[in-house]
């Protein structure tokens, strides 16, 4: 292992984590989170293949080309690991913790080479201990999402880098958010709010998925408070990853290529779908 995790444990790494034969290390008496486990759909296929998946991993990737890690970046809640390994093959030192088992064995089948299962608050990670964290799309998932940053923030070292990305605007709300288990979605202005009072200092922000913005209002939002749409399936999750290929798709393609040459050069957003920021550890 060359990770700085394995480097830098205080000795008794093996007290606390067990390698099994499937290459993840696993918490000693985790229990498994079990995360939307009566979700039949195929969610790693589906990321292969998603427009959604393909964006906003090549806009992280880009975002922390620009706000370099010093050590390895330890995503929490790293789910079938696509973020994870999309920023290993840019060369970057990652280490995927995800507490549900099926995700974490997903994400060392894919190839991320360091996986854990484990919830961190039951793992016995040391303070000081993530050197940067990445957080993407989990913090809505979490019920007191402040109390979870402020022991994020005892987990890093002062000058560490915080990645988070989360869904935004509440009139955005669907269904959907209620299918994925969230608890809310959040403005910038809120989120930088809560990084700030965490012990953070903001270095970066923008929305991004702009050209969603009108789509996931006219069909998830207004149908979801009209009552009239249905549970989500494997075959709708699908649809909306994986549309077919026309002049809407080209023109989504284009637009999302747009989004992020604006944040290739430097720029940030004022509206969008989702927030994404970089925050430095004070």
């Amino acid at each position: 292992m060359t990770t700085d995790f394995f480097k830098t444990q205080s000795g008794n790494f093996s007290d606390l984590f067990e390698l099994a034969e499937d290459g993840v290390w696993y918490a000693k008496g985790h229990e498994d989170f079990a995360f939307l486990e009566d979700d039949g759909t195929d969610w790693s296929n589906i990321e292969e293949k998603s427009f959604w998946y393909r964006h906003r991993a090549r806009l992280f990737t880009e975002v922390i080309k620009q706000y370099q890690p010093t050590g390895s970046i330890y995503e929490i809640g790293a789910g079938n690991g696509a973020v994870s390994m999309a920023l290993q093959n840019e060369g970057y030192d990652i280490v995927a913790i995800e507490p549900t088992v099926q995700w974490a064995v997903t994400a060392k089948r894919r190839g991320v080479k360091n996986v854990i299962c484990s919830k961190i608050e039951n793992a016995g990670f040391e303070d000081g201990q993530f050197s940067n964290v990445g957080i993407f799309d989990v913090l809505e998932h979490i019920p007191n999402d402040a109390e979870f940053l402020a022991y994020i923030r005892k987990l890093m070292p002062v000058g560490g880098r915080m990645y988070c990305a989360v869904p935004a605007h509440n009139i955005l709300w669907s269904n959907e958010d209620d299918y994925a288990g969230h608890y809310r979605r959040y403005s910038l202005k809120d989120l930088s709010r809560k990084l700030e009072n965490a012990g953070f200092v903001l270095e970066y922000k923008t929305y991004f998925f702009r050209p969603l913005i009108i789509p996931i209002f006219l069909l998830r939002s207004i149908p979801s408070l009209w009552g009239l749409r249905g549970q989500r399936t494997s075959a709708s999750s699908e649809r909306d990853h994986c549309p077919s290929e026309g002049i809407i798709s080209k023109l989504l393609n284009k637009l999302l290529d747009d989004e992020f040459l604006g944040v290739v050069n430097g720029g940030g957003y004022k509206f969008g779908a989702s927030c994404l920021v970089v925050a430095r550890a004070c």
